[in-house]
């Protein structure tokens, strides 16, 4: 292979040498000198005109060459060298032609001046005919542009694409709409609607029932006990005069006068009202004390799903990005509360609530250190559970050092138990990231690991080396630089679960190192439905804690027949009425969500919240 000259090599070469030339120092002192004093800077002559220097203009010729090459003509001839086959240099023919362009250019100016004074003239002469002549001045300067910018035609301008707001609905429709809600009221008794009443307004909008108390409190029936149509025109015309999709009304009807965002305070009258009024929640009206658990473990779930910026305000982009307002409006037609899994569901509120419940011993609804490192049997390494109380997940102007409430509860079981979500992905993240800089490091890794094989070597496991796991890790994660991981790494990565636990979870990093290497790849290809890793904890855990509460202890012993051996569950009810009469019975307590102590511990306000 033939070498092939590097030119920046050269170029340092050759400003090298001349950099080092006697001449060139003094001029660059100089020039120095003068910058010093103020004084104007001697420009540089072209090429090496006025510097004098005893090496040659042409770093071609070497200084120690003869200043005739061995084969020119003897000296006495005049011709030119072979090595600079340019003409002398005329400076006499240059002077002469840079005369007589500066004599012309004075004959120019003057003959300017002469038109300018001969239209000063005609201008005194026919002062009518100015604008004449102005106005056809303009007309050609208009055409002259239009000539270099002609104008597009209209098909091919790029029309409106952004609608922070929705795009914009035909006012046909509004005036259709409200038409409809006239009739509604012209219906009414007194044409006055109550709240009871405000299903068919929503149906004459064609907005989802359980923003009947969005709509009844903007329009006034908060004060009065009910809306007119004059109050409720008034509302719609203001509403969708800038707001236009539903999303940008829901915010509209809910924030606050003045704000485009919703924060949790805002949320409470409308999941109060779905309590109110849900077939699924009518069990709950015997127990009032517990309508602001429910109300607040759902605005901590709308948050963690929804508020994708941690801002604690819910924009407009953001519920429009969500899923928030569809499972909203599943809720009029789905009368089983828990089939709603986002959000709503009663079993995953209970599952909580109890998970809460369990590790608040004193019951002063915040839990420390020491309380969350009790669940799930120790499962969390007391260096993550130290990340978590440092401040880096949570949120809110009440914090309590050293203390944790009850939404950010809601917000650690959820990241724990579906580490592939988003906002858990995010959680975990900013814990692992000791330094704050956006990347995990190698050095923020290996202090993770460490306290994990502390933990093995004490129940007698032989841990992995971390420099055998950081390759398994990185073969796991594929980070686009293998120097650090980023957060947009574990993000595309579909086994970060795997990648977080064995970091800081040993009871689920052993299943992982138990379970079949290929039942990941089954996971991430079986077709239909999937069902998130959240939603499988909280079926299991609302099956267990349901068995617990009703005496039995596996649950999976519940109602088995077997038609083949109809005997056999004659003598199981057999025996079990024998261990009755030999042990007597055991007074279960309340559910794990009901307790004797005053029900003011748990008043959920905002303030006790964080919010």
């Amino acid at each position: 292979m033939a070498l092939k000259p590097v030119l920046k090599l050269k170029i340092d070469e050759l400003f090298l040498r001349w950099l080092s030339e006697t001449d060139t120092q003094q001029l660059l002192r100089e020039n120095l000198r003068q910058i010093v004093k103020g004084e104007p800077i001697t420009s540089w002559p072209p090429g090496t005109g006025n510097i004098k220097s005893s090496r040659p203009a042409s770093p071609r010729i070497r200084p120690s060459s003869p200043s005739t090459p061995p084969c020119s003509p003897p000296p006495g001839k005049s011709s030119p060298s072979p090595r600079s086959p340019r003409k002398a240099y005329n400076f006499s023919s240059k002077i002469n032609a840079r005369t007589a362009q500066l004599q012309n250019s004075k004959e120019q100016k003057e003959k300017e001046r002469e038109i300018k004074e001969q239209e000063k003239d005609q201008k005194k002469t026919q002062p009518h005919s100015q604008p004449a002549q102005s106005q056809s001045h303009q007309t050609q300067s208009l055409q002259h542009s239009q000539q270099r910018h002609p104008r597009l035609p209209q098909s091919s301008r790029v029309p409106k694409f952004y609608f922070p707001m929705g795009p914009p609905v035909a006012r046909e429709e509004n005036d259709a709409m409200l038409q409809r809600v006239a009739e509604v009221f012209s219906a009414a008794e007194g044409a006055k609607i109550y709240k009871h009443q405000m299903e068919m307004v929503t149906k004459a909008c064609d907005v989802p029932f359980y923003w009947k108390s969005l709509i009844f409190n903007s329009a006034g029936g908060d004060k009065y006990g009910f809306i007119t149509l004059q109050s409720f025109t008034v509302l719609w015309k203001k509403l969708t005069a800038n707001c236009h999709d539903d999303a940008a009304r829901f915010v509209s009807l809910l924030a606050k006068p003045g704000c485009f965002y919703l924060t949790t305070e805002e949320f409470v009258p409308l999941i109060q009202d779905v309590v109110d009024t849900h077939p699924g929640l009518t069990f709950l009206q015997d127990a009032p004390e517990f309508h602001s658990r429910y109300v607040h473990t759902v605005i901590a779930r709308i948050f963690y799903c929804v508020n994708r910026s941690w801002s604690g305000r819910i924009t407009v982009h953001e519920l429009r990005r969500s899923s928030f307002l569809q499972v909203l409006s599943i809720l009029e037609d789905e009368e089983d509360i828990n089939q709603v899994t986002e959000y709503f569901s009663y079993e995953h509120f209970y599952v909580i609530y109890c998970k809460f419940w369990e590790l608040d011993k004193d019951h002063d609804l915040y839990i420390n250190k020491e309380d969350l490192a009790r669940h799930n049997d120790h499962a969390i390494s007391t260096r993550m559970i130290d990340r978590i109380f440092s401040g880096a997940v949570t949120r809110g102007k009440n914090i309590m050092e050293g203390k944790m409430n009850y939404t950010d509860f809601v917000w650690f079981l959820l990241a724990e138990e579906d580490k592939r979500q988003p906002t858990s992905i995010e959680y975990w993240f900013r814990c692992m990231d000791l330094d704050g800089d956006g990347v995990l490091s190698m050095y923020e890794l290996e202090y993770f690991y460490e306290e994990q094989v502390q933990k093995m070597e004490a129940i007698g496991i032989e841990p992995l080396p971390f420099e055998d796991c950081l390759c398994q890790m990185l073969d796991l994660v594929k980070p686009r630089d293998t120097t650090k991981i980023t957060l947009g790494d574990l993000k595309a990565c579909k086994l970060t679960h795997i990648f977080f636990d064995t970091f800081f979870n040993l009871e689920k990093y052993l299943d992982h190192e138990q379970r079949d290497p290929f039942a990941n790849a089954r996971d991430l290809d079986s077709e239909g439905p999937e069902v998130s890793d959240w939603d499988r904890y909280a079926a299991e855990e609302y099956e267990i804690l349901v068995a617990e509460e009703g005496g039995v202890e596996n649950p999976d012993d519940i109602q088995y027949e077997d038609d083949f051996e109809p005997d056999e569950d004659e003598l199981v009810a057999l025996e079990a009425e024998k261990l009755q009469l030999l042990d007597p019975p055991i007074k279960k307590g309340k559910p794990a969500g009901v307790s004797d102590i005053e029900d003011d511990l748990y008043d959920f306000t905002n303030e006790d919240l964080g919010y």
